[in-house]
């Protein structure tokens, strides 16, 4: 009988490693202005963010079959919602030199964040853009197409916004929920490749490419990573219900940042798409990077808020 040894890992993924820490390396310094240089970093990761989220939104909406100018607008809704907080005190909290942004503060935009009125109207607005500018053939699937492109101006927006808060709160707690998706992807990727389809015939139907197998070691290596990092590590979060707040992070953080590759896996299928661009080498678009990690501060922002 023949021996079987498993596949090889393609010759793309020392690229993908690569770029990945290209990626990195351009990113990280953003965050570390924000979070080391106090009043002024502040400002400058705010701005470099709504950059950042502009463009996201942009290569992802132009692939909608929309005009140029609603790709602009849609994406301009995201950084709205991420700018114009619901309550005027909250940017003046935002830019003031004094502020502090300690754990309270942290919930207090957070929360605010959640119940912020301005969504209702771009629900509205992204409805209306959707219905007068898909395709004529298209016109009965605008309502889909609508509550997909809400779901990402929703998505991108909040996950820039809990990002910049956190970022200011404490950068390391940062890094460690970048790590929970970088680890959940990367293991996924590995075992995915190796063990795919060896134990689990059925694959996705969003996304063919991906394993159960794949899904497993995802979901374990990740949720190795959180166990570790909560139990050693103290990242300044003030929870009253700490150990409901680990053992949900355990859990819900993981699945989180798989949920999130998912969500997106769908996203581009609806669009017939790899990728929602090429502007990284191997990689795809902006949004390619942070598909997982912007449902992973989404999780834990939800975490925070029920266990506080």
């Amino acid at each position: 009988m023949r021996a079987t040894y498993p596949k090889p890992l393609p010759t793309d993924f020392s690229y993908r490693f690569l770029y990945s820490i290209l990626f990195l390396v351009i990113f990280l310094p953003i965050l570390f202005i924000g979070y080391y240089f106090v009043f002024w970093g502040r400002i400058v990761s705010f701005i470099f963010l709504n950059l950042f989220l502009f463009y996201s939104l942009f290569e992802i909406f132009s692939h909608f079959q929309v005009k140029k100018f609603f790709a602009v607008l849609l994406s301009f809704f995201g950084v709205f919602l991420f700018s114009v907080p619901a309550k005027k005190e909250i940017i003046d909290i935002n830019f003031s030199p004094e502020t502090n942004f300690d754990w309270n503060l942290v919930l207090y935009l957070i929360k605010n964040q959640f119940l912020d009125y301005h969504i209702f109207f771009i629900l509205a607005l992204t409805v209306v853009i959707s219905f007068f500018d898909d395709k004529i053939e298209k016109k009965h699937k605008f309502l889909i197409g609508s509550l997909l492109k809400f779901s990402i101006i929703y998505v991108a927006s909040f996950f820039f916004r809990f990002l910049w808060i956190l970022n200011t709160f404490n950068i390391f707690l940062v890094i460690f929920l970048i790590s929970i998706a970088i680890i959940s992807d990367t293991f996924g990727y590995i075992f995915g490749l190796i063990l795919g389809k060896k134990f689990f015939k059925k694959n996705f139907n969003f996304s063919p490419n991906k394993s159960i197998e794949g899904f497993i070691f995802s979901f374990v290596f990740s949720s190795i990573l959180v166990f570790l990092v909560l139990l050693n590590l103290d990242l300044n979060i003030k929870i009253s219900a700490y150990l409901p707040f680990k053992i949900l992070s355990i859990f819900l953080l993981p699945l989180g940042s798989i949920t999130g590759d998912a969500f997106f896996s769908v996203v581009k299928r609806y669009l017939k798409i790899k990728d929602f661009s090429q502007i990284i080498k191997c990689h795809g678009g902006l949004f390619d990077r942070f598909d997982s990690i912007s449902f992973v501060f989404l999780t834990f922002s939800i975490i925070i808020i029920t266990t506080a």
